[in-house]
């Protein structure tokens, strides 16, 4: 891995995980790091241990071609996952105390059955995934408005995603995030 590249980076990302956490519904602490994947198309992921990977070269190439928030809309897509793997803990361990159960068995069973990106309507039909995108995009339309390269994906577009975008931006307002 290009120790440069990652010296470079290192700051603007923790700086970028700080300044969101009001949004991720937790407070623990986000561990991260880099990886490095030649494939640009594969941003950021999460292990399990819940530690947020970013692919260093995706992180280059963003801010290279001026779309740095590419970059803050995949760790909050990928920090969304690291909160729903918190919730399928809880529900597992103390369901009692569960918030969402039925939600939480939901998330545990898909990401016990994941459904790869190569299958697109399975993937994207996934609740873990379309949350995830949805969260993120949402975060990213508060924060900044609408940005021309900012997109959710086109299986989205087609249901009924507004509505839940406006209900995620409610909710921040209501928060005064």
């Amino acid at each position: 891995m290009n120790i440069e590249l990652t010296e470079k980076y290192r700051h603007i990302i923790q700086n970028i995980i700080d300044a969101n956490v009001k949004f991720y519904g937790f407070a623990n602490k986000i561990e991260w790091k880099f990886f490095a994947d030649p494939s640009i198309a594969i941003i950021a992921k999460t292990d399990p241990d819940l530690t947020l990977l970013l692919n260093i070269n995706s992180v280059d190439y963003a801010y290279t071609i001026n779309e740095p928030l590419h970059i803050e809309y995949f760790i909050l897509h990928e920090i969304r996952h690291i909160y729903q793997r918190r919730l399928v803990f809880l529900y597992k361990t103390d369901r009692a105390n569960c918030p969402a159960p039925e939600l939480a068995s939901r998330y545990d069973y898909e990401f016990n059955n994941y459904v790869n990106p190569t299958d697109r309507n399975g993937y994207y039909s996934q609740q873990i995934e379309f949350e995830a995108f949805i969260f993120s995009y949402s975060v990213i339309l508060y924060k900044y408005g609408p940005i021309e390269y900012i997109k959710l994906p086109n299986y989205y577009e087609k249901m009924d995603a507004q509505r839940h975008i406006d209900c995620w931006i409610d909710i921040f307002r209501k928060q005064k995030l």
